[in-house]
Protein backbone atom coordinates (compact mmCIF):
# COMPACT_ATOMS: atom_id res chain seq x y z
CA UNK A 1 0.00 0.00 0.00
CA UNK A 2 1.35 3.42 -0.94
CA UNK A 3 1.96 6.10 1.65
CA UNK A 4 0.04 9.31 1.18
CA UNK A 5 1.91 12.58 1.60
CA UNK A 6 0.48 15.47 3.58
CA UNK A 7 -0.49 17.13 0.29
CA UNK A 8 -2.31 13.99 -0.91
CA UNK A 9 -4.22 13.73 2.36
CA UNK A 10 -5.25 17.37 2.15
CA UNK A 11 -6.42 16.92 -1.45
CA UNK A 12 -8.45 13.88 -0.45
CA UNK A 13 -10.05 15.81 2.38
CA UNK A 14 -10.93 18.62 -0.01
CA UNK A 15 -12.97 16.22 -2.16
CA UNK A 16 -15.38 15.71 0.73
CA UNK A 17 -14.95 18.92 2.71
CA UNK A 18 -13.44 21.62 0.47
CA UNK A 19 -15.36 24.43 -1.19
CA UNK A 20 -17.62 22.78 -3.81
CA UNK A 21 -17.01 25.33 -6.55
CA UNK A 22 -13.24 25.09 -6.17
CA UNK A 23 -13.28 21.29 -6.12
CA UNK A 24 -15.62 21.17 -9.08
CA UNK A 25 -13.27 23.35 -11.11
CA UNK A 26 -10.24 21.33 -9.95
CA UNK A 27 -11.76 18.15 -11.39
CA UNK A 28 -13.76 19.50 -14.33
CA UNK A 29 -11.04 21.57 -15.99
CA UNK A 30 -8.57 18.70 -16.52
CA UNK A 31 -11.39 16.28 -17.34
CA UNK A 32 -12.89 18.52 -20.02
CA UNK A 33 -9.47 19.56 -21.30
CA UNK A 34 -8.41 15.93 -21.58
CA UNK A 35 -11.44 14.85 -23.58
CA UNK A 36 -11.24 18.01 -25.70
CA UNK A 37 -7.64 17.13 -26.43
CA UNK A 38 -8.75 13.75 -27.72
CA UNK A 39 -11.63 15.23 -29.69
CA UNK A 40 -9.50 18.05 -31.10
CA UNK A 41 -7.17 15.43 -32.51
CA UNK A 42 -10.18 13.76 -34.18
CA UNK A 43 -11.26 17.12 -35.60
CA UNK A 44 -7.77 17.77 -36.92
CA UNK A 45 -7.91 14.30 -38.52
CA UNK A 46 -11.06 15.41 -40.32
CA UNK A 47 -9.52 18.69 -41.44
CA UNK A 48 -6.45 16.98 -42.88
CA UNK A 49 -8.44 14.19 -44.52
CA UNK A 50 -11.05 16.55 -45.97
CA UNK A 51 -8.54 19.05 -47.33
CA UNK A 52 -5.72 16.75 -48.47
CA UNK A 53 -7.53 13.52 -49.41
CA UNK A 54 -11.08 14.60 -50.24
CA UNK A 55 -14.72 14.49 -49.16
CA UNK A 56 -15.04 10.82 -50.17
CA UNK A 57 -12.26 9.91 -47.74
CA UNK A 58 -13.95 12.02 -45.07
CA UNK A 59 -17.13 10.02 -45.60
CA UNK A 60 -15.13 6.77 -45.37
CA UNK A 61 -13.78 7.69 -41.92
CA UNK A 62 -17.32 8.36 -40.72
CA UNK A 63 -18.61 5.06 -42.10
CA UNK A 64 -15.94 3.18 -40.12
CA UNK A 65 -16.66 4.91 -36.80
CA UNK A 66 -19.51 2.65 -35.55
CA UNK A 67 -17.09 -0.29 -35.42
CA UNK A 68 -14.71 1.48 -33.07
CA UNK A 69 -17.63 2.87 -31.08
CA UNK A 70 -18.54 -0.73 -30.24
CA UNK A 71 -15.12 -1.27 -28.66
CA UNK A 72 -15.14 2.05 -26.82
CA UNK A 73 -18.69 1.42 -25.66
CA UNK A 74 -17.67 -1.84 -23.99
CA UNK A 75 -14.63 -0.20 -22.39
CA UNK A 76 -16.49 2.86 -21.16
CA UNK A 77 -19.34 0.76 -19.75
CA UNK A 78 -16.89 -1.22 -17.67
CA UNK A 79 -14.56 1.65 -16.74
CA UNK A 80 -17.23 4.10 -15.64
CA UNK A 81 -18.94 1.53 -13.46
CA UNK A 82 -15.65 0.23 -12.07
CA UNK A 83 -14.32 3.74 -11.39
CA UNK A 84 -17.46 4.55 -9.41
CA UNK A 85 -16.98 1.41 -7.29
CA UNK A 86 -13.31 2.28 -6.82
CA UNK A 87 -14.20 5.85 -5.87
CA UNK A 88 -16.66 4.65 -3.27
CA UNK A 89 -14.03 2.24 -1.91
CA UNK A 90 -11.53 5.07 -1.60
CA UNK A 91 -14.15 7.21 0.12
CA UNK A 92 -14.53 4.38 2.64
CA UNK A 93 -10.74 4.01 3.04
CA UNK A 94 -10.28 0.71 1.16
CA UNK A 95 -7.49 1.30 -1.42
CA UNK A 96 -6.88 -2.45 -1.86
CA UNK A 97 -10.41 -3.06 -3.10
CA UNK A 98 -10.08 -0.08 -5.45
CA UNK A 99 -6.92 -1.66 -6.90
CA UNK A 100 -8.67 -5.02 -7.18
CA UNK A 101 -11.52 -3.68 -9.31
CA UNK A 102 -9.02 -1.72 -11.39
CA UNK A 103 -6.91 -4.80 -12.15
CA UNK A 104 -9.91 -6.86 -13.17
CA UNK A 105 -11.16 -4.06 -15.41
CA UNK A 106 -7.80 -3.82 -17.17
CA UNK A 107 -7.89 -7.57 -17.90
CA UNK A 108 -11.33 -7.34 -19.50
CA UNK A 109 -10.37 -4.27 -21.55
CA UNK A 110 -7.34 -6.15 -22.90
CA UNK A 111 -9.52 -9.12 -23.90
CA UNK A 112 -12.03 -6.82 -25.61
CA UNK A 113 -9.21 -5.13 -27.53
CA UNK A 114 -7.82 -8.47 -28.72
CA UNK A 115 -11.21 -9.77 -29.91
CA UNK A 116 -12.12 -6.55 -31.71
CA UNK A 117 -8.74 -6.43 -33.40
CA UNK A 118 -9.02 -10.06 -34.51
CA UNK A 119 -12.42 -9.65 -36.16
CA UNK A 120 -11.47 -6.27 -37.64
CA UNK A 121 -8.38 -7.71 -39.31
CA UNK A 122 -9.84 -10.95 -40.68
CA UNK A 123 -13.39 -9.86 -41.61
CA UNK A 124 -12.66 -6.32 -42.73
CA UNK A 125 -14.48 -6.31 -46.04
CA UNK A 126 -17.67 -7.84 -44.61
CA UNK A 127 -17.65 -5.33 -41.76
CA UNK A 128 -17.10 -2.40 -44.14
CA UNK A 129 -19.98 -3.51 -46.38
CA UNK A 130 -22.25 -3.94 -43.36
CA UNK A 131 -21.40 -0.36 -42.31
CA UNK A 132 -22.67 0.87 -45.67
CA UNK A 133 -19.46 1.18 -47.69
CA UNK A 134 -19.91 0.54 -51.41
CA UNK A 135 -18.21 1.48 -54.66
CA UNK A 136 -15.27 3.85 -54.46
CA UNK A 137 -15.58 4.36 -50.71
CA UNK A 138 -15.29 0.62 -49.86
CA UNK A 139 -11.49 0.21 -50.24
CA UNK A 140 -10.92 3.42 -48.27
CA UNK A 141 -12.99 2.16 -45.35
CA UNK A 142 -11.14 -1.18 -45.45
CA UNK A 143 -7.78 0.61 -45.35
CA UNK A 144 -8.81 2.72 -42.37
CA UNK A 145 -10.11 -0.23 -40.34
CA UNK A 146 -7.12 -2.46 -41.01
CA UNK A 147 -4.64 0.26 -40.08
CA UNK A 148 -6.29 1.44 -36.88
CA UNK A 149 -7.47 -1.85 -35.34
CA UNK A 150 -4.02 -3.08 -34.14
CA UNK A 151 -3.81 -0.03 -31.87
CA UNK A 152 -7.01 -0.74 -29.93
CA UNK A 153 -5.13 -2.20 -26.97
CA UNK A 154 -3.21 1.04 -26.48
CA UNK A 155 -6.42 3.05 -26.75
CA UNK A 156 -8.07 0.86 -24.12
CA UNK A 157 -5.09 1.18 -21.78
CA UNK A 158 -5.06 4.97 -22.14
CA UNK A 159 -8.73 5.36 -21.28
CA UNK A 160 -8.52 2.82 -18.43
CA UNK A 161 -5.61 4.53 -16.71
CA UNK A 162 -7.09 7.99 -17.27
CA UNK A 163 -10.45 7.04 -15.72
CA UNK A 164 -8.86 5.57 -12.61
CA UNK A 165 -6.29 8.36 -12.29
CA UNK A 166 -9.17 10.82 -11.87
CA UNK A 167 -10.69 8.73 -9.09
CA UNK A 168 -7.21 8.42 -7.53
CA UNK A 169 -7.04 12.20 -7.11
CA UNK A 170 -4.76 12.70 -10.14
CA UNK A 171 -6.98 14.45 -12.74
CA UNK A 172 -4.05 16.49 -14.05
CA UNK A 173 -2.13 13.31 -14.85
CA UNK A 174 -5.08 12.05 -16.90
CA UNK A 175 -5.12 15.42 -18.68
CA UNK A 176 -1.41 15.13 -19.46
CA UNK A 177 -1.94 11.67 -20.97
CA UNK A 178 -4.73 12.89 -23.24
CA UNK A 179 -2.72 15.98 -24.18
CA UNK A 180 0.20 13.82 -25.27
CA UNK A 181 -2.18 11.81 -27.46
CA UNK A 182 -3.67 14.96 -29.01
CA UNK A 183 -0.39 16.75 -29.72
CA UNK A 184 1.19 13.59 -31.14
CA UNK A 185 -1.83 12.93 -33.32
CA UNK A 186 -1.80 16.43 -34.81
CA UNK A 187 1.94 16.30 -35.55
CA UNK A 188 1.68 12.83 -37.10
CA UNK A 189 -1.37 13.88 -39.15
CA UNK A 190 0.78 16.56 -40.76
CA UNK A 191 3.58 14.08 -41.40
CA UNK A 192 1.56 11.08 -42.59
CA UNK A 193 -1.24 12.84 -44.50
CA UNK A 194 0.22 16.05 -45.90
CA UNK A 195 3.93 15.26 -46.20
CA UNK A 196 3.93 11.50 -46.90
CA UNK A 197 0.47 11.42 -48.58
CA UNK A 198 -0.67 8.18 -46.95
CA UNK A 199 -4.36 9.15 -47.13
CA UNK A 200 -6.81 7.72 -44.59
CA UNK A 201 -4.27 5.05 -43.65
CA UNK A 202 -2.04 7.91 -42.52
CA UNK A 203 -4.87 9.32 -40.39
CA UNK A 204 -5.39 5.91 -38.77
CA UNK A 205 -1.64 5.44 -38.22
CA UNK A 206 -1.37 8.89 -36.64
CA UNK A 207 -4.25 8.19 -34.24
CA UNK A 208 -2.95 4.77 -33.23
CA UNK A 209 0.65 5.92 -32.73
CA UNK A 210 -0.51 8.82 -30.57
CA UNK A 211 -2.22 6.42 -28.18
CA UNK A 212 0.95 4.35 -27.93
CA UNK A 213 2.78 7.43 -26.60
CA UNK A 214 -0.09 8.33 -24.25
CA UNK A 215 -0.45 4.83 -22.79
CA UNK A 216 3.30 4.63 -22.08
CA UNK A 217 3.13 7.90 -20.17
CA UNK A 218 0.15 6.80 -18.07
CA UNK A 219 1.64 3.37 -17.36
CA UNK A 220 4.76 5.08 -15.96
CA UNK A 221 2.73 6.62 -13.13
CA UNK A 222 1.16 3.29 -12.33
CA UNK A 223 4.52 1.64 -11.66
CA UNK A 224 6.75 4.53 -10.62
CA UNK A 225 4.71 7.05 -8.63
CA UNK A 226 4.51 6.60 -4.85
CA UNK A 227 1.38 8.73 -4.83
CA UNK A 228 -0.68 6.21 -6.80
CA UNK A 229 -2.96 4.22 -4.50
CA UNK A 230 -4.79 2.38 -7.27
CA UNK A 231 -2.32 -0.13 -8.70
CA UNK A 232 -2.17 -3.44 -10.55
CA UNK A 233 -2.35 -6.25 -8.02
CA UNK A 234 -3.08 -9.96 -8.05
CA UNK A 235 -6.88 -9.95 -8.35
CA UNK A 236 -8.84 -11.63 -5.58
CA UNK A 237 -12.45 -12.46 -4.90
CA UNK A 238 -15.19 -13.20 -7.39
CA UNK A 239 -15.14 -11.58 -10.80
CA UNK A 240 -18.88 -11.13 -10.96
CA UNK A 241 -18.46 -7.75 -9.29
CA UNK A 242 -17.51 -6.62 -12.80
CA UNK A 243 -21.07 -7.44 -13.83
CA UNK A 244 -22.28 -4.96 -11.23
CA UNK A 245 -19.75 -2.43 -12.55
CA UNK A 246 -20.91 -3.04 -16.12
CA UNK A 247 -24.54 -2.74 -15.05
CA UNK A 248 -23.81 0.56 -13.31
CA UNK A 249 -21.94 1.84 -16.37
CA UNK A 250 -24.53 0.50 -18.80
CA UNK A 251 -25.87 3.98 -19.49
CA UNK A 252 -22.46 5.05 -20.80
CA UNK A 253 -22.38 1.96 -23.04
CA UNK A 254 -25.80 2.92 -24.36
CA UNK A 255 -24.59 6.48 -24.96
CA UNK A 256 -21.61 5.27 -26.97
CA UNK A 257 -23.34 2.46 -28.85
CA UNK A 258 -26.57 4.26 -29.55
CA UNK A 259 -24.56 7.15 -30.92
CA UNK A 260 -22.95 4.64 -33.26
CA UNK A 261 -26.36 3.23 -34.21
CA UNK A 262 -27.73 6.70 -34.90
CA UNK A 263 -24.66 7.44 -37.01
CA UNK A 264 -25.16 4.14 -38.82
CA UNK A 265 -28.82 4.94 -39.51
CA UNK A 266 -28.05 8.46 -40.73
CA UNK A 267 -25.24 7.19 -42.95
CA UNK A 268 -27.60 4.59 -44.39
CA UNK A 269 -30.30 7.19 -45.10
CA UNK A 270 -27.78 9.60 -46.62
CA UNK A 271 -26.26 6.93 -48.87
CA UNK A 272 -29.77 6.20 -50.17
CA UNK A 273 -30.89 9.83 -50.55
CA UNK A 274 -27.73 11.76 -51.45
CA UNK A 275 -24.63 9.56 -51.60
CA UNK A 276 -21.13 10.04 -50.22
CA UNK A 277 -21.50 13.85 -50.33
CA UNK A 278 -24.30 13.59 -47.78
CA UNK A 279 -22.24 11.31 -45.53
CA UNK A 280 -19.31 13.73 -45.76
CA UNK A 281 -21.62 16.61 -44.81
CA UNK A 282 -22.92 14.82 -41.74
CA UNK A 283 -19.33 13.93 -40.83
CA UNK A 284 -18.53 17.65 -40.60
CA UNK A 285 -21.60 18.35 -38.47
CA UNK A 286 -20.88 15.31 -36.34
CA UNK A 287 -17.54 16.80 -35.31
CA UNK A 288 -19.49 19.67 -33.72
CA UNK A 289 -21.84 17.21 -32.03
CA UNK A 290 -18.90 15.24 -30.71
CA UNK A 291 -17.21 18.42 -29.47
CA UNK A 292 -20.33 19.33 -27.51
CA UNK A 293 -20.80 15.86 -26.06
CA UNK A 294 -17.12 15.58 -25.13
CA UNK A 295 -17.41 18.72 -23.00
CA UNK A 296 -20.56 17.35 -21.40
CA UNK A 297 -18.89 13.97 -20.82
CA UNK A 298 -15.86 15.72 -19.34
CA UNK A 299 -18.13 17.53 -16.90
CA UNK A 300 -20.06 14.36 -16.17
CA UNK A 301 -16.94 12.24 -15.58
CA UNK A 302 -15.60 14.75 -13.08
CA UNK A 303 -19.04 14.99 -11.50
CA UNK A 304 -19.32 11.20 -11.24
CA UNK A 305 -15.97 10.98 -9.42
CA UNK A 306 -16.92 13.71 -6.96
CA UNK A 307 -20.39 12.25 -6.43
CA UNK A 308 -19.13 8.70 -5.85
CA UNK A 309 -16.53 9.77 -3.28
CA UNK A 310 -19.03 11.98 -1.44
CA UNK A 311 -21.55 9.19 -1.64
CA UNK A 312 -19.10 6.97 0.21
CA UNK A 313 -18.50 9.81 2.70
CA UNK A 314 -22.31 10.37 3.07
CA UNK A 315 -22.47 14.02 1.99
CA UNK A 316 -25.84 14.60 0.25
CA UNK A 317 -25.75 18.41 0.35
CA UNK A 318 -22.32 18.53 -1.32
CA UNK A 319 -23.56 16.15 -4.01
CA UNK A 320 -26.50 18.46 -4.69
CA UNK A 321 -24.13 21.42 -5.04
CA UNK A 322 -21.90 19.54 -7.46
CA UNK A 323 -24.90 18.56 -9.61
CA UNK A 324 -26.03 22.20 -9.74
CA UNK A 325 -22.59 23.29 -10.91
CA UNK A 326 -22.57 20.55 -13.56
CA UNK A 327 -25.91 21.66 -14.96
CA UNK A 328 -24.87 25.31 -15.13
CA UNK A 329 -21.57 24.47 -16.85
CA UNK A 330 -22.99 22.13 -19.49
CA UNK A 331 -25.88 24.48 -20.32
CA UNK A 332 -23.55 27.47 -20.68
CA UNK A 333 -21.35 25.59 -23.14
CA UNK A 334 -24.41 24.54 -25.12
CA UNK A 335 -25.37 28.18 -25.51
CA UNK A 336 -21.87 28.95 -26.75
CA UNK A 337 -22.07 26.22 -29.40
CA UNK A 338 -25.43 27.55 -30.62
CA UNK A 339 -24.05 31.08 -30.97
CA UNK A 340 -21.07 29.84 -32.99
CA UNK A 341 -23.28 27.77 -35.29
CA UNK A 342 -25.63 30.70 -35.89
CA UNK A 343 -22.88 33.24 -36.60
CA UNK A 344 -20.20 31.22 -38.44
CA UNK A 345 -21.78 28.10 -40.03
CA UNK A 346 -19.98 28.49 -43.37
CA UNK A 347 -16.62 29.04 -41.69
CA UNK A 348 -17.03 25.79 -39.76
CA UNK A 349 -17.97 23.80 -42.86
CA UNK A 350 -15.21 25.15 -45.13
CA UNK A 351 -12.55 24.29 -42.54
CA UNK A 352 -13.00 20.64 -43.57
CA UNK A 353 -13.45 20.93 -47.34
CA UNK A 354 -12.43 23.27 -50.14
CA UNK A 355 -14.88 24.73 -52.59
CA UNK A 356 -13.57 22.84 -55.61
CA UNK A 357 -14.11 19.44 -53.96
CA UNK A 358 -17.22 19.83 -51.85
CA UNK A 359 -19.84 22.15 -53.38
CA UNK A 360 -22.79 19.86 -52.65
CA UNK A 361 -21.21 18.74 -49.40
CA UNK A 362 -21.08 22.36 -48.22
CA UNK A 363 -24.73 22.96 -49.12
CA UNK A 364 -25.92 19.86 -47.27
CA UNK A 365 -23.75 20.73 -44.25
CA UNK A 366 -25.34 24.17 -43.90
CA UNK A 367 -28.83 22.65 -44.19
CA UNK A 368 -28.11 20.14 -41.42
CA UNK A 369 -26.75 22.87 -39.12
CA UNK A 370 -29.88 24.98 -39.62
CA UNK A 371 -32.02 22.03 -38.46
CA UNK A 372 -30.15 20.47 -35.54
CA UNK A 373 -28.83 23.50 -33.60
CA UNK A 374 -31.50 23.37 -30.81
CA UNK A 375 -30.16 20.01 -29.61
CA UNK A 376 -27.10 21.70 -28.07
CA UNK A 377 -29.30 23.57 -25.60
CA UNK A 378 -30.49 20.34 -23.97
CA UNK A 379 -28.04 17.46 -24.44
CA UNK A 380 -25.57 18.61 -21.76
CA UNK A 381 -28.16 18.62 -19.00
CA UNK A 382 -29.26 15.07 -19.75
CA UNK A 383 -25.67 13.77 -19.80
CA UNK A 384 -24.91 15.55 -16.52
CA UNK A 385 -27.89 14.08 -14.70
CA UNK A 386 -27.14 10.63 -16.12
CA UNK A 387 -23.65 10.80 -14.57
CA UNK A 388 -25.18 11.86 -11.24
CA UNK A 389 -27.25 8.67 -11.19
CA UNK A 390 -24.18 6.63 -12.14
CA UNK A 391 -22.20 8.12 -9.26
CA UNK A 392 -25.05 7.36 -6.85
CA UNK A 393 -25.24 3.73 -8.08
CA UNK A 394 -28.71 4.37 -9.55
CA UNK A 395 -28.06 2.40 -12.72
CA UNK A 396 -31.73 2.12 -13.65
CA UNK A 397 -32.33 5.87 -13.84
CA UNK A 398 -29.02 6.46 -15.59
CA UNK A 399 -29.81 3.80 -18.19
CA UNK A 400 -33.29 5.23 -18.78
CA UNK A 401 -31.82 8.62 -19.65
CA UNK A 402 -29.10 7.13 -21.83
CA UNK A 403 -31.45 4.83 -23.73
CA UNK A 404 -33.94 7.65 -24.29
CA UNK A 405 -31.51 10.29 -25.57
CA UNK A 406 -29.25 8.06 -27.57
CA UNK A 407 -31.29 5.14 -28.86
CA UNK A 408 -35.06 4.87 -28.54
CA UNK A 409 -36.07 8.46 -29.22
CA UNK A 410 -33.58 9.44 -31.95
CA UNK A 411 -33.88 6.20 -33.90
CA UNK A 412 -37.65 5.98 -33.59
CA UNK A 413 -38.22 9.63 -34.42
CA UNK A 414 -35.68 9.49 -37.23
CA UNK A 415 -37.48 6.72 -39.07
CA UNK A 416 -40.90 8.33 -38.59
CA UNK A 417 -39.84 11.86 -39.56
CA UNK A 418 -37.75 10.61 -42.49
CA UNK A 419 -40.76 8.81 -43.96
CA UNK A 420 -42.98 11.84 -43.27
CA UNK A 421 -40.77 14.81 -44.18
CA UNK A 422 -37.87 13.32 -46.12
CA UNK A 423 -34.19 13.46 -45.30
CA UNK A 424 -34.45 16.78 -43.45
CA UNK A 425 -37.01 15.23 -41.14
CA UNK A 426 -34.42 12.63 -40.12
CA UNK A 427 -32.12 15.38 -38.91
CA UNK A 428 -34.99 17.07 -37.06
CA UNK A 429 -35.32 13.94 -34.93
CA UNK A 430 -32.07 14.78 -33.11
CA UNK A 431 -33.18 18.02 -31.35
CA UNK A 432 -36.66 16.63 -30.65
CA UNK A 433 -35.13 13.59 -28.95
CA UNK A 434 -32.87 15.78 -26.81
CA UNK A 435 -35.75 17.98 -25.65
CA UNK A 436 -37.86 15.00 -24.61
CA UNK A 437 -34.92 13.34 -22.84
CA UNK A 438 -34.13 16.55 -20.97
CA UNK A 439 -37.67 16.59 -19.59
CA UNK A 440 -37.33 12.95 -18.50
CA UNK A 441 -33.96 13.64 -16.82
CA UNK A 442 -35.31 16.53 -14.77
CA UNK A 443 -38.29 14.46 -13.68
CA UNK A 444 -36.08 11.56 -12.54
CA UNK A 445 -33.76 13.88 -10.63
CA UNK A 446 -36.71 15.51 -8.89
CA UNK A 447 -37.86 12.05 -7.79
CA UNK A 448 -34.38 10.80 -6.73
CA UNK A 449 -32.36 13.57 -5.12
CA UNK A 450 -29.28 12.98 -2.90
CA UNK A 451 -31.12 13.54 0.37
CA UNK A 452 -33.57 10.79 -0.56
CA UNK A 453 -30.78 8.25 -1.19
CA UNK A 454 -28.44 8.86 1.77
CA UNK A 455 -28.50 10.50 5.18
CA UNK A 456 -25.53 12.43 6.60
CA UNK A 457 -23.42 10.30 8.96
CA UNK A 458 -22.21 12.73 11.60
CA UNK A 459 -20.88 9.93 13.80
CA UNK A 460 -18.08 8.96 11.43
CA UNK A 461 -15.70 11.91 10.83
CA UNK A 462 -14.46 11.99 7.23
CA UNK A 463 -10.98 13.05 8.39
CA UNK A 464 -10.71 9.88 10.47
CA UNK A 465 -11.73 7.73 7.51
CA UNK A 466 -9.12 9.39 5.30
CA UNK A 467 -6.41 9.07 7.90
CA UNK A 468 -6.79 5.29 7.98
CA UNK A 469 -5.89 4.83 4.30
Amino acid sequence: MSVLSTEDTINEQKMVSGKPTREFIRFVVPSVAGLLSVQSASIVDGIFVGNYVGSTALAAVNLAMPLFSLFFGICIMLLVGSAVIAGKALGEGDARQASNIFTKSMCVVAIAAFLTTFFSRYYTESIAQFLGATGEVLPIVISYIRTLSPFLLFMGVTFSLAYFAKVDNAPNHALAGFTIAAVSNIALDYLFIKVMAWGVAGAAMATGSAYVFSSCFLVARLFMSRKARIRLIMPYGQWRELLRAAYNGFSEFVNEMSGALVMFAINWILMLEIGTEGVAAFTIVNYTILLSTMVSYGISEALSSLVSVNFGARKPERIRQFVRLGIISSTAFGLLIVLVLQIWPTTIATAFIDGSDGGQTLSVTLTIISIIWPMFLFNGLSITLSSYFTGMHCAKQSAMIAISRSLVLPLGLMLVLWKTFGVNGAFGALPVAEILTCALSMFLYYRTQPGQLIEPDSETPVALTLATR
